[in-house]
């Protein structure tokens, strides 16, 4: 691991609740790159304090389980049934975070001994990062715009911050590499101020296995305009206050 952070999780009551999300799309960015990524799993069993290491091996969305492995040693996890209670932690793109539930079933996963739990209705993500980011929601991409030279179809963000952004387009990842920079696109923020200029520099690529004319890409954002990185900060802030504001008025 190249992350500095503690893998046991976080057990203050306040950070849990502030930096808990249940909306259905951000869990399953989190989810499926913990899965696509095959980030490790750590899990903690609160009864009696065992820990293990695993990964997931399946999330069905339709019927809400997923599986995982069985750990290195079968002891730890042989106990395990409909009222274990556990807390799992993982760390997708370098970001900790970590839920909560009730149950571990013994399981098969394609004839091999497997651990089955329901799927998370609830993450939390613990920034870890430099700089703050926010996950986008369809509100988000409503409000900003964002165009590249070249690109007709469609561009969506994933998530957004004053470094840099995750964005989905339509294109061949053949077309892109590592380092790539791409100059004058246009950032449209709702404040009405109008659009600004910033330069994009491709750090990761990753195709969509479901979509394979759609393509991730995960860049360093430099924002060219005076006063364009505090109107990004002023934005990413009342978008983070929006979001906890929906989630606590669901809850």
């Amino acid at each position: 691991m190249s992350h500095n952070t503690s893998i046991a999780p976080e057990r203050d009551q306040k950070l849990l609740e502030e930096f808990s999300l249940s909306a259905v799309p951000t869990l399953r960015k989190l989810l499926t790159t913990i899965d696509e990524d095959e980030h490790e799993l750590y899990v903690y069993l609160q009864s009696d304090h065992t820990q293990f290491v695993t990964e997931i091996l399946n999330i069905d969305w339709t019927t809400g389980l997923m599986w995982l492995g069985t750990p290195y040693e079968k002891a730890l996890s042989s106990n395990c049934n409909a009222s274990t209670a556990y807390v799992m932690v993982s760390f997708p793109d370098g970001v900790k975070v970590q839920f909560a539930g009730v149950g571990i079933l013994q399981s098969q996963y394609q004839g091999a001994d497997a651990l089955r739990i329901a799927i998370p209705k609830t993450i939390v993500r613990l920034q870890r990062r430099n700089y703050f980011r926010v996950m986008a929601d369809e509100e988000l991409n409503a409000q900003v715009k964002l165009e590249i030279p070249a690109v007709n179809g469609p561009i969506s963000l994933i998530d957004i911050s004053l470094a840099g952004c995750g964005l989905s387009l339509q294109t061949s990842p053949s077309l892109h590499q590592a380092g790539e920079v791409i100059p004058d696109v246009r950032l449209t923020l709702p404040d009405g101020e109008g659009s600004m200029l910033v330069e994009l520099v491709v750090r990761n690529i990753k195709p969509m296995a479901d979509h394979p004319e759609m393509v991730q890409l995960g860049c360093e954002m430099k924002t060219l305009e005076r006063g364009a990185e505090r109107r990004l900060q002023r934005f990413l802030l009342a978008t983070e206050r929006r979001q906890r504001a929906n989630l606590h008025s669901i809850d």
